[in-house]
């Protein structure tokens, strides 16, 4: 064989191995998630959100509904009608199509006022919850139906909770306005509180709401894309330790991470029927050098970790892994972006020039 052959045998293998054999560090991101519980806040100006303050110092909002009782006889005796506490609403509504199950799950934090719990009367409260989804009832909770009554004369706020089995709608299309409507009566006055990751009012429910992309392992470092249904501010998940970095099925608290660490940054971009979002990528690193970072995993939420309402959302790294150390563009030549095609080019111009000479 001669050797203008065995180089022109050397230059097709060359090729062949840059088109078919030589992995590509770009791989395909797949979102997944399924449905699980989100909670929405009751937030300050009557707002409706996923989203949780991270500070844990945040004061809740505090307010005091109108009254709902009526003095008979010097107070001898009190009367009780329905009184509006208030609307929250959603109203930037849903990013994406959203499926929907129950069971949805109502929350208030409240207490009597201290002149309340000095008077003669035990509050007796009692809660109407409806979710609303563009303005037709999804879910409705009263107190009436067990006859239950509620008391709370604490220093501190009492947390009142409903539940119902089913939600009335199978889905919730893009840009669908969900809101909270609230009322009570009671024999006595209260204040209820809201806005802050003590006192997380609102109502929870299931969606598809979070969907995850694809996890990248590069180095010391793992990082994962994740497209949220309602816009939050990630920073503030960060800051409360609600999405971590599991090593050894212990949380890394963000706040020790390495300096720049986490770092949340725009991701790759999806398209839901037409709509194109942009992912969110978060990025750890991981400073103990015998981690086994594909055994690591991500705990995902945007409440509090003991929230019963809305519990986090636990992701496996190796189970969504897209990209391992050897493929990452850090870790040496072959991680290069465009080295595949670069390498391939310069394949063909050897194979042609080759060919010319024979």
């Amino acid at each position: 064989m001669s050797r203008k052959l065995l180089s022109t045998i050397f230059a097709f293998a060359f090729l062949f191995l840059s088109l078919f054999l030589i992995p590509n560090s770009e791989a395909e991101e797949v979102l997944t998630g399924g449905s699980e519980h989100i909670h929405l806040n009751m937030k300050e100006a009557s707002d409706l959100s996923p989203e949780t303050w991270g500070d844990i110092t945040k004061e809740a909002v505090k307010e005091n509904p109108p009254r709902s009782w009526s003095s008979q006889t010097a107070d001898l005796t009190r009367t009780r009608e329905w009184k509006d506490v208030g609307t929250w609403t959603a109203a930037k509504g849903n990013e994406f199509d959203v499926s929907l199950s129950g069971p949805v799950k109502f929350n208030l934090w409240w207490r009597e006022t201290d002149s309340g719990q000095t008077d003669d009367y035990n509050a007796q409260v009692q809660y109407r919850f409806r979710l609303n989804l563009d303005g037709e009832s999804a879910a409705f909770y009263t107190d009436e139906n067990n006859g239950d009554s509620h008391e709370c004369q604490e220093s501190e706020p009492c947390e009142w909770t409903g539940q119902v089995g089913n939600i009335n709608f199978s889905s919730a299309p893009k840009g669908s306005i969900f809101e909270i409507e609230i009322e009570y009566w009671a024999f006595s006055d209260i204040e209820i509180y809201y806005d802050n990751v003590s006192f997380d009012s609102g109502a929870a429910f299931g969606a598809d709401a979070i969907k995850f992309g694809n996890t990248q392992i590069s180095g010391r470092t793992v990082s994962f894309n994740f497209v949220q249904a309602w816009n939050t501010n990630v920073n503030e998940a960060i800051t409360g330790d609600y999405i971590t970095l599991m090593v050894g099925g212990v949380d890394l608290i963000n706040s020790e991470q390495k300096n720049g660490f986490p770092k949340i940054e725009d991701g790759v971009a999806y398209d839901f029927n037409g709509t194109e979002i942009k992912s969110t990528k978060i990025t750890w690193y991981v400073d103990d050098e015998y981690a086994k970072l594909d055994q690591t995993a991500i705990s995902f939420s945007l409440t509090k970790k003991s929230s019963q309402a809305a519990p986090p959302i636990v992701i496996n790294t190796v189970d969504i892994l897209a990209q391992s150390e050897g493929e990452s563009e850090e870790e040496g030549v072959l991680g290069l972006p465009g080295f595949n095609l670069i390498f391939a080019l310069i394949s063909l111009v050897l194979v042609t020039k080759l060919r010319r000479e024979v």
